[in-house]
């Protein structure tokens, strides 16, 4: 009897051990897998749009390729143009203005940019066939933050004879400016001020559009691991808390629409800001960083906005999502944008050509 309990006893525990063994076996390959999984995702480059008809740039990051055209970028004969000054449109833009002209630059991301429809259906183009005395250029890119537009305009904008100065912005482009984990690994300059000037910490910044080395892809297993996640997050990528003064790209952003209204003042040309509200945030009756934080401050400045929420509330419900398309405004939104923003600037500068 006993022989046969330390025998059943063997076998117990030989079973065990055969379980424990395969269960550890299967959760190794699981794991290996999931790590080859994550190991092989770090090397992609990012699955945007922009990366079809954009090229790396030091300072920027990214910008519009010379002279490309990607026809179906955005669905069946919804294309997208390049000119040989790295821009949007169809044709370069001349330098210098004429008396018979009234010239509007449009600075901003992918909704001035045109993400989602064709070349003539962008708003800055809207905006030039709503008057026959009206020109556009159009200095939008995809993915950009008010400090990338900032310092693409400063850089390659300041060339142009214009009117007017329209920088465009959403609200996500404010957070696009704060820096998350390690600044020398994002592919986008992080603006610091020194001596109440904008600066770019982190150049030349990383190039995203390009296959990623054994450093840079160390660095995204890492951040996708279980295991960094165990770890505070004020140790790896900080989230500021507290009102909208206190994040980091509050004193920079005012500091930039400061230099730019100042600048504006200087070529004799206006300075105006233009808020773009999102298809969720048009139903919204407040937006806090808009409301409580930027209109006040802008105003304390003199820097005028012009606040489309207004324009598209009187859009009625059910046909507010033809307005939009990709997360973007649809020609049908870019149209309300652009007889909203040349209202707004004729409200601003008398020599705007009336309707």
């Amino acid at each position: 009897m006993a022989k046969r309990r330390r025998s059943l006893k063997r076998t117990l525990l030989g079973l065990g051990v055969s379980l424990f063994v395969t269960v550890g076996l299967v959760l190794s390959l699981e794991g290996g897998a999931s790590l080859w999984t994550k190991w092989q995702a770090t090397g992609l480059l990012p699955p945007v749009k922009e990366i079809s008809h954009c090229v790396y740039d030091p300072e920027l990051g990214w910008r519009h390729a010379k002279n490309k055209h990607v026809p179906d970028l955005y669905g069946n004969g919804v294309g997208l143009t390049t000119n040989s000054q790295q821009l949007r449109g169809t044709g370069d833009y001349a330098l210098a203005n004429s008396e018979d002209r009234y010239r509007i630059l449009c600075l901003g991301d992918s909704f001035t940019m045109g993400y989602g429809v064709g070349d003539e259906d962008t708003f800055p183009s809207l905006l030039a066939q709503e008057h026959p005395a009206v020109d556009t250029i159009n200095m939008g890119l995809g993915g950009y933050g008010l400090d990338q537009c900032y310092m693409s305009y400063r850089r390659d904008g300041t060339k142009f004879d214009v009117d007017v100065l329209l920088f465009a912005f959403i609200i996500g482009d404010f957070f696009r400016m704060n820096p998350v984990g390690n600044v020398a690994d994002l592919g986008k300059p992080i603006l610091e001020l020194v001596d109440g000037d904008p600066v770019a910490i982190n150049t030349p910044v990383v190039n995203l559009l390009d296959t990623p080395g054994l450093g840079m892809r160390l660095t995204r297993l890492w951040r996708t691991s279980s295991l960094a996640s165990l770890i505070p997050k004020t140790l790896d990528a900080p989230t500021p808390k507290g009102s909208v003064d206190e994040q980091p790209f509050a004193p920079v952003a005012l500091r930039i629409f400061e230099i730019l209204r100042d600048q504006s003042k200087q070529r004799g040309q206006v300075f105006v800001l233009a808020m773009l509200p999102t298809q969720g945030e048009v139903p919204k009756k407040s937006l806090p960083i808009i409301d409580i934080w930027l209109k006040p401050a802008l105003e304390e400045r003199g820097i005028p906005m012009i606040d489309l929420r207004p324009a598209f509330k009187k859009v009625p419900v059910k046909e507010l999502p033809g307005h939009f398309t990709m997360g973007h405004y649809s020609k049908r939104g870019n149209l309300v944008a652009a007889k909203a923003m040349l209202d707004g600037i004729r409200k601003l500068d008398p020599k705007c050509p009336p309707k």
